[in-house]
Formats: C-alpha cells, structure tokens, sequence
C-alpha cells in the first residue's frame, strides 16, 4: 500500500497523536515508528494493540453510556431493597453488609425509611415513638433495622428512593424521548432548590432543636389547619414531611439525570464520530 507521495505504508500500521522524536537522542526506540508528512507517528505490533484496545474501550463507552447509567440506578435501588429481604431471610450479615455500603450515601433514619417484610405485609412506615417503644437507640437511630414483627427497614430513605426512582424513570423517558429534555446548569439548580431548602431545614430544625419542622407551623397556616395534627406532624406515608422529602426527591432525581445525560451526550457524540471511522479503517471495529 502507498501513500499519496508513493512512499510504502504498513497496513498493520496505526496513526495516533502528533508527537515530533528527539532524533538527537541516541537512545531512543523508534524501530517502530515512522514520520509521515503531516508528522504523525504510526505504531505497529504490540504498541499498536494496544493503542487499538485503549480506543475500542472509549468507544463502546461511548456507545453503552446510557445503558451503563441506567443499570447502575438499577443496581444501587436493587440494593436498597435488597437488604431487608437478606434480612427477612436470617441473613444477617449479608444484609448489614448491604446497609454499611449505603450509609455514607443516606442517612438511614428508620422512622423515615419503608419496612418490609413485616407480619401485616405491604409496605410500613412508622412514626419516632413506635419506633422508640421498639427498642431503637435514641443517640443511633440509624442502627434499628427492624426484625421480623414488624419488617426490616430499606437501605435507602424515603428521599433516596424516590431520588433514584426518579432518576431511572428519568433516564429511560429520556433516551425514549430523543434526548429530550436537554436541561443546562440552571435547570439543575432551579429543581435542586426545593430539595435543597427542604434537607436544610430539616437539619437546622433538628440541631437548634427548635422543632419547626416537625410542627409545620407555616403548612398549618398556609391551608387554614384544615388537616389533622398526624398530616402536618408525621413522617409516615400520606403525611407532609413523607410528600415533601418524596416531591422534592423527585425533581432533584429528574433535574440531575437530564442535566447529566445532556451533558453527556454532548461530549460523547463527537468522541465516537471521531473513533469509529479511524477504527474501522485500521478494521478493528466492523
């Protein structure tokens, strides 16, 4: 095979980056590399390999992105729901594996996480006091798991979960959509804000101990107190606190998936578009 100037090429051989060797040096290799005319360096045998290899992995990243992203929002809600059924099961150590991977991620409050596997079945939620008369530690809440009475506690909190429900079912709608919505750095920080502002609050509240987030003074003045006092006060299902941390969850989840997906298309295409046909040519790639 020749070049456009007549000079023989190896067919074996492979371009990468421009690169000019210090033709001074007595001891450099370049017993593999040729210059060509617009002073690229070919590499050929095991160099080429693995420059090949190297390339292909970055390729099928670029094509498998989004399935990769979506499994892992799989694999880490999986988890959260793994563990209480290890528990259910007597595998003790199996499932407090499982909660020790997720703690650093969520804070694992039992009285704002579902149960599982309980005698009455479904799905439990439960309020601070029952979960006090159950034998929780007030100084380390997080360590009550549950037992097999009243179920086992997910992995991930009522926020979490509804972050990677969202998330998942984010993601999905998205790629279905054609990539579609494309959100920028704003969007992101718009839907973070009630989340934000929620997760702040509540963490103020509690280390002030001024307790407003408990009593939902502003929520009691805002609809007239036309709920009870379970609705504002509570964390259980259907109360204020379990909506707030679940809607704010979700719009987090969404503005953080489709920001993070049109981010990553953006910089992905033009990768591919560039490796693909230099792989195929080098026939690597089919």
């Amino acid at each position: 095979m020749k070049n456009k100037r007549g000079v023989g090429c190896n067919p074996h051989s492979f371009f990468v980056t421009p690169h000019n060797p210090d033709m001074s040096n007595p001891n450099q290799d370049i017993s593999k590399t040729k210059i060509t005319e617009d002073d690229r360096i070919v590499v050929a045998g095991r160099t080429r390999d693995a420059v090949i290899a190297i390339q292909k992995s970055i390729l099928y990243l670029t094509r498998y992105w989004f399935l990769i992203a979506n499994l892992l929002a799989v694999i880490i809600l999986g988890l959260g729901f793994l563990a209480p059924a290890l528990m259910s099961e007597g595998l003790t150590g199996a499932g407090q594996a499982v909660y020790r991977f997720l703690a650093p991620h969520n804070h694992q409050l039992p009285q704002r996480s579902y149960f599982l596997f309980s005698q009455a079945g479904g799905i439990q939620t439960y309020s601070l006091e029952q979960i006090l008369a159950w034998g929780a530690d007030p100084n380390d809440l997080e360590a009550f798991v549950g037992n097999f009475e009243i179920g086992f506690k997910t992995a991930l909190n009522h926020r979490m979960i509804a972050i990677f429900v969202a998330i998942l079912l984010g993601g999905m709608g998205w790629g279905l959509a054609g990539e579609r919505p494309r959100l920028n750095r704003y969007w992101l920080i718009a839907l973070s804000l009630p989340m934000l502002t929620d997760a702040i609050s509540n963490m103020i509240s509690e280390n002030s101990g001024a307790g407003f987030s408990e009593t939902n003074a502003w929520a009691v003045w805002l609809t007239g107190n036309v709920f009870s006092n379970a609705f504002y006060n509570g964390t259980t299902i259907g109360t204020l606190n379990w909506l707030l941390r679940n809607v704010t969850g979700v719009l987090f989840g969404l503005g953080l998936i489709w920001f993070l997906y049109t981010y990553l298309s953006s910089r992905f295409k033009p990768v591919r578009a560039k490796l693909e046909p230099k792989l195929r040519k080098a026939k690597a790639i089919k």
